[in-house]
């Protein structure tokens, strides 16, 4: 959008729309209505998520608080059929397990190992853009945990790609690390992750 002011993009807009066509048809519409609802489109739409990422609960007062310092951030994926629809899930927490922020995401036809990547980067791209200084990850994926820490080789085709983004986001991060947890103990990016597939519908 550049530097366009909303009013300035309204102006813009609505000299494609036919107004006094509108008005004249429906006497009770003004000039005045017309820029509104234009202008509240837009509005609207700023506002949206980008990448079709929802968020279905977030404590808003401490959303807008930035520049937390230590992060908690547990990250899953889900894959219905593996390959199948497959979802992401990222719920992100500060140091004293407070909720700060939940996301999920279909990511379309997709592998349970690729899934638990971008879920990942997901919450790679959060931490940096919380400008966190130390974060720690935590999975369920055995995988992925041992293929950041080195402990394996990344094979695969379809991960490399990945596996070289998110390197590069972890990078940015100060102090980071990566932790395996049991299923149970990450029931809440799990939630997020099938919900992410179920967005779908």
């Amino acid at each position: 959008m550049g530097n366009i002011s909303p009013q300035k993009l309204v102006t813009l807009i609505s000299k494609y729309l036919d107004r006094e066509k509108l008005m004249k048809e429906n006497p009770s519409v003004t000039k005045e209505m017309i820029d509104a609802l234009l202008q509240d489109i837009f509005m609207a739409k700023q506002r949206k998520e980008p990448d079709d990422i929802h968020q279905p609960h977030h404590d808003t007062a401490r959303h807008k608080q930035k520049d937390v310092t230590d992060l908690i951030i547990h990250t899953d994926g889900a894959s219905r059929g593996n390959p199948g629809k497959a979802g992401i899930g990222v719920a992100i927490f500060d140091k004293n397990y407070h909720l700060l922020e939940e996301l999920c995401k279909f990511i379309g036809e997709s592998t349970n190992n690729v899934a638990e990547y971008q879920a990942m980067i997901l919450a790679a791209q959060k931490a940096v853009a919380y400008n966190a200084r130390r974060v720690t990850f935590k999975t369920d994926s055995e995988l992925l945990v041992r293929q950041l820490n080195g402990a394996y080789r990344v094979k695969s085709q379809n991960i490399l790609p990945l596996y070289h983004e998110l390197t590069i986001l972890l990078g940015k991060i100060p102090e980071w690390k990566i932790q395996h947890v049991r299923r149970e103990e990450n029931v809440c990016a799990d939630a997020l992750a099938n919900q992410g597939i179920d967005s779908s519908r």
